[in-house]
């Protein structure tokens, strides 16, 4: 019961944050954007469903992810949050 629980709590947090699609930056490196979709959601979530994009997006190459920079903008309970996530395949 817990298990299906959690599961639950997962599936909600995930359904709050929208990510994009992988951008090539002019200096080399990948990034992707996360957008929370309310204004009450974490930044570790936002921030954790792009990392966990950007993984699997180095997975399907058979590489490691490699992370460079985070940005963070917004402010909480205030609007939209918004992280991007800079990084290589490696």
């Amino acid at each position: 019961m817990k298990k299906c629980i959690l599961l639950a709590g997962i599936g909600v947090l995930t359904a709050c944050t929208a990510v994009s699609g992988v951008d090539r930056k002019q200096n080399g490196y990948l990034s992707v954007t996360s957008h929370g979709r309310f204004s009450l959601i974490s930044w570790n979530s936002v921030r954790n469903a792009g990392i966990k994009h950007a993984k699997a997006y180095c997975r399907e190459q058979n590489k490691e992810l490699h992370t460079v920079e985070i940005h963070t903008n917004g402010v909480r309970s205030a609007g939209t949050q918004t992280v991007e996530v800079v990084f290589e395949c490696v």
